[in-house]
């Protein structure tokens, strides 16, 4: 793979991990150029944060002009029920990272990263990045190059072809599509449909809330003049209901006990769009001189924020390991990235089977038996911080919450968490 310096950086995309990437690569010394056509749908999803992508704004230099739009998020809101909801205060729990976050305006975040990568010195190419395969190669070590179309409209920027290709062109996954990849999809064949609306209420001021639903959940994340509604909910299930997307997201709102309960004066002022193909992921992330980031490389559900902090952090990872240009830090970068997805994959699975509200809800219940006296803390401290971004990517935390989710929770006083499970 990394035979040579990589000093010539093509970038196939325009989204934060494509950003990001070009910014810290640029500010190393890399000759970066970004493919971005500037188009954007509206409203993107991902526009709610977590605690541990506050760090990567401040070294992006961003943070105070992303906190003048943004709503300030303390923790987040999870209601089971009229009668119940749970909550996680991230200023009680964190450590190593702020105790906040941020709803952000993707399309106001998302020129700010542009803006502080034109700055750093990466070049911005308004065209698509367009990949060829080398002749008769497929598969992970097949080698891919610019098209001489696209090499065209670079006015020779890279003297020949680049050094180096990354794939952050989101779900669109060039590199992936081209080379016939392998890919591992969820079992989960959910649709989300989301829109902004007025007049939804916050329970908890700044606080993301997900809400279980007689079928699937939804979000409701506070913005500056509108709350963001996402509904989540099985695609077969969902044809059944109506013929479209803002038809079926309109008789969600009546029909559904619980959002009839809290949307029921809402009212839609953009258009639904639809997201689907939850839970997928490449499996492999590094190639002869090129590699995956950001959704291109896995996608794994919105349900507890992890997107901008999954792709903005390991395009950061990325960067280091391209400015070392070895194999060993490109494989390191393609081990940690995939491991990383792995551990909120691990948690969004115990959300749907249940057990993750099963243990929200046991974490700060006195228990009289002994492995509830010895587990209880840990969890009361460690659960949480899974949330926070703070301990998905470290070894401990996943696996104590993998150990207390598989063995724990009969004795623990809930046998019956699969009476939580999201449907």
């Amino acid at each position: 793979m990394a035979s040579t310096p990589l000093n010539r950086i093509a970038v196939i995309g325009d989204g934060p991990a494509a950003t990001t990437l070009a910014t810290f690569l640029a500010r190393n010394g890399k000759q970066v150029g970004l493919f971005s056509r500037g188009e954007r749908q509206s409203p993107l999803i991902g526009e709610s944060t977590v605690p541990a992508l506050v760090p990567i704004l401040r070294r992006l230099g961003v943070e105070d002009e992303v906190r003048d739009y943004s709503v300030f998020k303390p923790g987040a809101t999870f209601t089971v029920g009229a009668d119940e909801s749970l909550e996680i205060d991230f200023d009680q729990v964190h450590g190593r990272v702020p105790g906040y976050a941020y709803n952000v305006p993707r399309d106001r975040f998302d020129a700010t990263l542009l803006d502080a990568c034109s700055r750093s010195g990466a070049k911005r190419f308004r065209t698509a990045g367009r990949l060829e395969a080398a002749s008769g190669q497929s598969g992970a070590t097949a080698r891919v190059r610019l098209t001489d179309a696209c090499l065209e409209q670079t006015d020779g920027f890279f003297g020949g072809q680049p050094d180096f290709i990354v794939d952050a062109s989101g779900r669109n996954r060039v590199i992936p599509t081209l080379l016939g990849l392998p890919t591992r999809t969820g079992e989960r064949r959910d649709h989300a449909l989301f829109a902004h609306c007025e007049g939804v209420p916050i329970d908890k001021e700044g606080h993301i809330h997900t809400d279980r639903l007689e079928h699937g959940w939804c979000w409701r994340i506070p913005l500056l003049d509108r709350v963001s509604m996402g509904l989540v909910v099985n695609a077969a299930w969902l044809r059944d209901l109506a013929p479209g997307a803002d038809e079926q997201f309109d008789a969600l709102l009546r029909e559904d006990p619980e959002l009839a309960r809290i949307a029921g004066d809402a009212k839609r002022i953009s258009r639904v769009l639809r997201f689907s193909n939850y839970q997928q992921s490449t499996e492999v992330g590094i190639g002869p001189g090129w590699a995956l980031v950001g959704d291109s490389l896995g996608f794994i559900d919105p349900v507890f924020s992890s997107g901008l902090f999954l792709a903005m952090d390991g395009a950061e990872r990325l960067a280091d390991a391209i400015t070392v240009g070895t194999d060993a830090a490109l494989r390191r970068y393609d081990r940690a990235a995939r491991h990383h997805i792995a551990a909120w994959q691990t948690v969004v699975d115990y959300f749907y089977d249940g057990r993750f509200y099963a243990m929200l809800r046991l974490k700060d219940q006195p228990n009289d038996n002994w492995i509830g006296r010895l587990v209880s803390p840990h969890l009361g401290r460690h659960l949480p911080r899974v949330f926070t971004g703070e301990s998905t990517a470290a070894r401990y935390d996943p696996r104590l919450l993998k150990f207390v989710m598989d063995h724990s929770l009969g004795v623990l006083d809930d046998p019956d968490w699969a009476r939580w499970q999201i449907r």
